[in-house]
């Protein structure tokens, strides 16, 4: 089963690291696409959450009943290995600040990681192969990591915090989290 992207998703995608309110529109425009063609297709129930009408900073959809963030991650980490020990092909990173938020939230929180690397590729001497899924994991469980201090926190060269971008990020592994779907083998991990 694969997840195909819409024909433009590419062309729509921001260039610019640093432009905080073009990401967030195209992280809008993925939910929508998550909601619509995504979840249904892997068999999930999803919704955008009706707080984010009235709070923007209101988590992303309801899943299977349970309020989550979407992290979509398109671009590989290819000097995680070598910085961190996660090879690229498996590398995530989640912001610092959405930790705090969702701290200062108290609700149970999941996060569901729609990972697309399109092409092999090869940089700063780490690689992927193309892979496209669907990881799942609870924010207790990130959490947890936090505080036993097993994850690492990546701090972004070029990101000044005047521009309200996180300058921060835990490095997450995509292979201690739930598999949902991956379509490089088109196994579903999902029951």
């Amino acid at each position: 089963m694969g997840i195909e992207p819409p024909a433009n998703a590419d062309s729509e995608k921001p260039t610019n690291p640093e432009a905080k309110h073009d990401w967030l529109a195209y992280g809008e425009k993925r939910e929508v696409e998550f909601v619509k063609r995504v979840a249904p297709a892997v068999g999930l129930s999803a919704q955008i959450n009706p707080d984010k009408e009235r709070d923007p900073t209101a988590i992303d959809l309801r899943v299977d009943g349970t309020l989550t963030d979407l992290k979509t991650q398109e671009t590989p980490f290819f000097t995680a290995e070598a910085k961190y020990g996660i090879p690229p092909q498996y590398c995530v990173t989640f912001n610092v600040n959405d930790s705090n938020r969702y701290r200062s939230k108290q609700e149970t929180v999941a996060l569901i990681f729609w990972v697309r690397w399109t092409e092999s590729a090869e940089r700063f001497g780490g690689s992927v192969d193309p892979m496209e899924g669907l990881w799942r994991v609870s924010f207790s469980r990130v959490e947890t990591w936090i505080e036993r201090g097993e994850v690492a926190i990546h701090e972004y060269q070029r990101r000044e915090a005047e521009s309200n971008n996180a300058t921060r990020s835990y490095v997450l592994d995509l292979r201690e989290m739930e598999c949902l779907v991956r379509t490089d083998t088109l196994e579903a991990d999902r029951d």
